[in-house]
């Protein structure tokens, strides 16, 4: 008995110390050039209000949850749903950083930087997991790139496609 218990303890040792080597911060990235004034991006993005339109984020929360997300009436920076909140936290010239908040009550930051190449403008968008010692959040954090990722890619071309739509007018 003393063997197996002895056995025990150390596998969870030993786990611990394999997810500890994991990092405790990551990022998912990704980028779309935009052939639209890179002011008029930034207004779009800056506007929580107008994330329906292209933010699959956003969509696919809505799909599920019956139509109940929305912003709060008249207000850019919040959105509210019974599982997901995002909140814009600042603005600058070159970027917009928000942070979102889950239903279990985990959050990350959402980065949009932006830049302007040859006449275009560039959208980074990063999303930022802070995660905790947890073995099994390390583990889970392996799925995260492959499960926002395409949201995110997506979501990118559909602002491209709505803000060249708009500029081409």
């Amino acid at each position: 008995m003393k063997l197996i218990i002895a056995s025990v303890i150390i596998l969870f040792g030993v786990v611990i110390f394999l997810f500890a080597l994991f990092p405790a911060d990551m990022s998912i990235t990704r980028i779309v050039r935009i052939n639209a004034p890179k002011d008029s991006v930034w207004k779009e993005v800056g506007d929580l209000r107008t994330w329906i339109k292209w933010n699959e984020l956003i969509q696919v929360r809505r799909r599920t949850n019956s139509g109940n997300m929305n912003t709060r009436r008249g207000d850019s920076n919040h959105i509210n749903s019974t599982d997901l909140k995002v909140y814009l936290l600042r603005k600058t010239a070159d970027s917009v950083i928000t942070k979102w908040e889950g239903g279990s009550a985990k959050s990350f930051l959402g980065n949009y930087i932006f830049f302007e190449d040859h006449g275009e403008v560039v959208v980074q968008w990063n999303l930022e997991f802070h995660l905790h010692w947890y073995p099994w959040e390390k583990l889970a954090s392996m799925y995260y790139d492959k499960e926002l990722g395409p949201l995110m890619e997506h979501s990118l071309v559909n602002l491209r496609n709505v803000m060249e739509n708009a500029h081409s007018r």
